[in-house]
């Protein structure tokens, strides 16, 4: 669509306009109209704020999330009088890119072999995924795999490790852009896959000492009381790695073009701010982009991304983090918030996203979100000297210092504020808490 698709009053008979950039699954550019008027008002403009909403593609609501944000944070810098450039003219950006349309999975736990929500929301979640799944599976083994899984709530471990070999194939092969980690066996995942029905191990396929009860958890809470595998915790991981890799796609693909262009052909000040796999469009797009000066802000709001992503050295392995480059490319220290109160990020990204075990110097055991924790769950690692730690700053009482060395801010939002937590929960991203930190970032002072 061409044209802002929304006005923001700014005061003073201001405005600040709102363009929507919709992508496909492969980052292509679904808005040349709107994309090209943009790109013509950059000489007008002192800022662009660019948005990337996370693990939601209804069009109705990343417009909505959108909406809050702006509107919250303009309503605050009304409240507290906030001082803005003396040549501040934003211009906002919302990217659509088609992630899924239901909650990202586990957001309100994994389902234990429990039949589907009488409202039916659960089976059409599952619905999806299977199809999103099975979109990456060659035609020779589709049907091998629909036959597996399809309406099922528990399979056992023969049938489950062929699953599991057939999903991995297709969507976890490769090593891990963020920590450059092997992917798992289909014997490892088996452990993962146990610890996501309920923190249990089911029956070994094979060699009981490849494949045993995972360290740290509970061996009694076995799938529907017995020894088998929930098909539903499969696709959920499944779900998990494919909308990573996309969102990676969208960000180098999509979205870095746009970026490079901004940071390239204009002197606004770019300011980033992603939520969930939200957060890894932007990085990917700005790491993708080489731009030629760097972006003014990032804000990354409960990223779902491994937290050695900015590592030089990650965990001991000589390996860089996959964006380890993009604190250089950010004009002011890059924020980055966590919380305890995040379920999916604390409990269940780090086991979906367990690479191999096998090679890894220093790899903790299953469970443990060491290696493979989110940066959203549990803050950054692997940056010490260039990074800082501060709780969640009280709106209009403390300020975030970023006149230091520290290159990465990373924002507890598990502190409570007015009697409740900063970000209580991995969407609640949109609040007086965020609004301060971004007013941190622009502000001219």
């Amino acid at each position: 669509m061409s044209g802002p698709f929304q006005q923001f009053p700014l005061g003073g008979g201001t405005t600040a306009d709102l363009y929507l950039l919709r992508y496909d699954q492969d980052g292509g550019l679904r808005s040349p109209l709107a994309e090209r008027e943009i790109k013509d008002r950059l000489a007008g403009v002192g800022d662009v704020f660019l948005f990337s909403h996370g693990w939601n593609n209804i069009f109705a609501q990343a417009l909505d999330r959108y909406r809050d944000f702006v509107g919250g944070f303009i309503a605050q810098r009304q409240q507290f009088a906030i001082a803005v450039p003396p040549d501040y003219r934003p211009l906002l950006i919302g990217v659509i890119w088609p992630s899924t349309s239901f909650l990202m999975p586990w957001e309100a736990g994994p389902r234990i072999a429990a039949d589907p929500e009488p409202d039916g929301a659960e089976a059409r979640q599952v619905e999806e995924m299977l199809g999103l799944v099975t979109g990456s599976l060659g035609a020779e083994v589709d049907p091998e795999f629909v036959e597996l899984v399809d309406g099922r709530s528990v399979i056992d471990s023969d049938a489950a490790l062929r699953a599991a070999e057939i999903v991995l194939g297709a969507l976890r092969a490769e090593p891990d852009p963020d920590d450059g980690s092997s992917p798992p066996t289909a014997k490892e995942f088996l452990t993962v896959w146990a610890a996501l029905d309920g923190g249990g191990a089911a029956a070994a396929p094979a060699d009981p000492d490849d494949f045993g009860v995972a360290r740290g958890a509970s061996p009694g809470l076995l799938v529907a009381g017995g020894g088998g595998f929930d098909p539903r915790n499969l696709l959920r991981a499944a779900t998990v790695w494919k909308m990573k890799a996309r969102a990676g796609g969208v960000g180098s693909n999509g979205v870095g073009p746009l970026v490079a262009h901004i940071l390239r052909e204009s002197g606004v000040r770019l300011h980033l701010v992603g939520h969930s796999f939200g957060a890894k469009v932007l990085l990917s797009a700005l790491a993708s982009a080489a731009p030629s000066r760097p972006a003014r802000s990032m804000l990354l709001l409960q990223a779902a991304v491994n937290r050695w992503c900015f590592a030089a050295d990650v965990a001991g392995t000589g390996r860089p983090g996959g964006y380890h480059s993009v604190p250089d490319l950010v004009d002011r220290p890059l924020l980055t918030t966590f919380s305890a109160f995040d379920d999916p990020l604390t409990k269940v990204f780090h086991l979906a996203m367990r690479g191999s075990q096998l090679g890894e110097p220093g790899v903790a055991a299953i469970g443990d979100p060491e290696l493979y924790g989110a940066l959203g769950g549990f803050g950054p690692a692997g940056v010490e000297g260039i990074s800082a730690r501060r709780l969640a700053a009280v709106p209009g009482r403390e300020r975030y210092d970023l006149g230091g060395a520290s290159r990465v801010i990373a924002v507890d939002g598990g502190v409570e504020i007015d009697g409740k937590p900063a970000i209580a929960g991995h969407g609640e991203v949109s609040n007086p808490a965020t609004w301060w930190a971004m007013h941190a970032l622009v502000r001219p002072d």
